[in-house]
């Protein structure tokens, strides 16, 4: 039996104890190396060399990126990028519930929930079974039941699918695997980058060519083989190639596939699915000299709101002749537009030349050292639960407390874990303890807020149902220091709102100007745009409650909602007549200018 010794974090905070009744319920310590970069946290167990070239390589990459798909930058929290170069770590990160097979073969996992998001990638396999074994022309020199593996392209594609994550709505499964494809065929060089453009379909790799030659001499008087070389594992190809001949999907069964589907999950290799995304997306953006970009943006923008149906289709992808005439596109017009574009694309790719003296900046030396438990154990930890495997992920996190890390960053895992789990006792004291070991977890100080939070509505410090100003320093100061951390988490801003409702003092204009922010961060969040009104007014900020009080009249939900906005309007005291700009704030909703 192994029993965790209790080791107190600061003068007051007893840490719980984990009791492991057979030591074959701990990993053993595994040897791991870690390094950082803007916005990720990388743990490889690659080679040294491997993981500083693919890592040089991704960060060219997501510069090429900014310049062809600049996307505005929120501050986030870190990514794990996890480089499984040895030992099959990566089929321990497979999703559960997903199950491996000929037709789930992968490559690379995005993981996510919430504001936690995870990448893994297989750097121990070179090829992948994607197809039933079938029997190859040997002259063509390839084996198309194999899918060679492009690592970096596959770190491109999971990078581009955590972009993709962070619309909101989220954007059609098909839009976003098109948009992947695309972006994943980037060239790009220090002093250019082409974006768009397609291979010749008739090219085949270098290994396939050499496999031909030597099938074809084999044939000959010259050479005495007993049998064919095996043909080389197929590359990943752009639809131009890989629908060669092919029939397509009808538009019904194409568009209603979502991000879920076993199409959209396992997209490499002979999917047909996945590579009509990639023609359709490419053949709006960029075919027939624009001709359906605006369509296109119509159709995007309604696919996120309602139901895709032919009739919407083609309201969206409707021509109008010279005569003034409307020629709405159906679902089979389409497919035969599509269809002659896959075969003879005549389209519009992007090229961007620096200018004289100019490129990309070379990115810095990737610095890696060996990672500790603590980290290992997190890392390695937070992954397995994104991925569905608790059980897992509890051995990972556990392992290195029992073994004595008290590492902030770890214990903060360990409170969050605790609480998924229904174990609050036990969060409450890791996070404490985390916090007090100066943590950088935003998350973690929210739910530590919380439990003050429950306390003081359980037991107000006043008569009056107020909270007692040590109580709104208990909630509050973790409160501001998730504040000072990325990513901004609409839910502090709430909870802020909540404590200060719950002030026997009058609201500083400091106070309201926090909410005000968080209002503007967060204009979805109706129950924030209120209470932030309430308490702009309660710190004599007239103007900036009635900008507040109008926003939501006018986005709330006809009914119960708009109307408490609109009787909160009407309450307001008038906006005086002068008002110093500092104390006036106006609130714009999103794209106002």
């Amino acid at each position: 039996m192994v029993i965790a010794e209790e080791t107190p974090v600061g003068p007051t905070i007893e840490l719980p104890k984990f009791v492991v009744t057979d030591s074959r319920e701990l990993p053993q310590p595994e040897s791991w190396r870690y390094a950082t970069i803007p916005g990720f946290e990388i743990l490889s167990n690659a080679s040294d060399r491997t993981t500083k070239q693919l890592i040089k390589d991704f960060e060219m990459f997501r510069m090429a990126l900014g310049v062809v798909w600049p996307m505005p930058e929120r501050p986030t929290a870190p990514t794990s990028l996890i480089l499984c170069g040895r030992g099959g770590k990566f089929n321990g990160f497979v999703p559960s519930g997903k199950d491996s097979g000929v037709e789930m073969a992968r490559a690379s996992e995005f993981l996510k929930s919430g504001n936690r998001t995870a990448i893994v990638l297989d750097l121990e396999s070179k090829a992948l079974s994607i197809l039933p074994s079938q029997t190859d022309d040997p002259a063509s020199g390839s084996d198309s039941s194999q899918l060679a593996i492009d690592h970096n392209k596959q770190l491109y594609r999971e990078y581009v699918r955590y972009l993709l994550s962070k619309s909101e709505p989220r954007l059609p499964a098909w839009f976003e695997e098109g948009m992947l494809q695309i972006i994943m065929a980037m060239k790009f060089e220090p002093t250019y980058i082409e974006f768009g453009k397609l291979e010749d379909p008739n090219t085949v790799s270098a290994r396939a060519s050499a496999v031909a030659q030597m099938n074809a001499l084999a044939a000959t008087d010259s050479f005495d083989f007993s049998a064919p070389l095996a043909g080389a594992p197929t590359e990943d190809r752009d639809f131009s190639a890989a629908l060669q001949r092919r029939a397509l999907m009808p538009l019904d069964k194409f568009f209603a596939i979502d991000h879920d589907a076993p199409e959209a999950v396992n997209p490499l290799g002979n999917n047909l699915w996945a590579k009509q995304a990639y023609a359709f997306v490419h053949m709006c953006l960029y075919g027939e000299h624009g001709k359906y970009q605006k369509a296109f943006g119509q159709f995007i923008a309604r696919s996120t709101r309602e139901p895709v149906t032919e009739t919407m289709f083609e309201e969206c992808f409707n021509f109008p002749d010279k005569k003034g005439v409307s020629h709405p596109m159906s679902y089979r017009d389409m497919l035969v537009e599509l269809r002659g574009f896959i075969d003879f694309a005549v389209y519009d790719s992007k090229e961007y030349h620096a200018k004289r003296g100019g490129k990309l900046p070379q990115p810095a030396p990737l610095e890696l050292r060996d990672a500790t438990q603590s980290e290992i154990g997190r890392i390695e930890g937070e992954a397995l639960v994104l991925a569905g495997h608790d059980d897992m992920a509890r051995a990972e996190l556990i392992a290195p407390y029992i073994r004595g890390e008290r590492d902030p960053a770890l214990l903060a895992a360990l409170g969050l874990y605790e609480h998924a789990n229904n174990r609050d006792d036990r969060a409450r004291k890791f996070l404490e303890a985390a916090a007090a070991g100066k943590a950088v977890r935003p998350d973690a100080y929210l739910l530590l807020a919380q439990f003050h939070y429950a306390d003081a509505i359980a037991k107000p410090g006043r008569s009056d149902g107020k909270f007692s100003p040590r109580q709104i320093t208990s909630i509050i100061d973790p409160l501001v220091t998730a504040l000072q951390q990325p990513p901004s988490l609409p839910g502090v801003y709430e909870l802020m709102a909540d404590t200060w409702m719950h002030n026997a003092a009058k609201t500083k204009k400091e106070e309201a100007g926090i909410l005000f922010e968080g209002a503007q961060l967060f204009p979805g969040h109706l129950r924030l745009i209120y209470e932030a009104a309430l308490l702009c007014a309660d710190a004599d900020l007239i103007e900036a409650a009635h900008s507040l009080a109008e926003y939501g009249a006018e986005t709330a939900p006809e009914g119960a909602p708009r109307e408490k906005f609109e009787r909160l309007n009407a309450t307001l005291p008038p906006v005086p007549e002068a008002v110093p700009a500092t104390d006036a704030p106006r609130f714009h909703s999103p794209g106002a200018r």
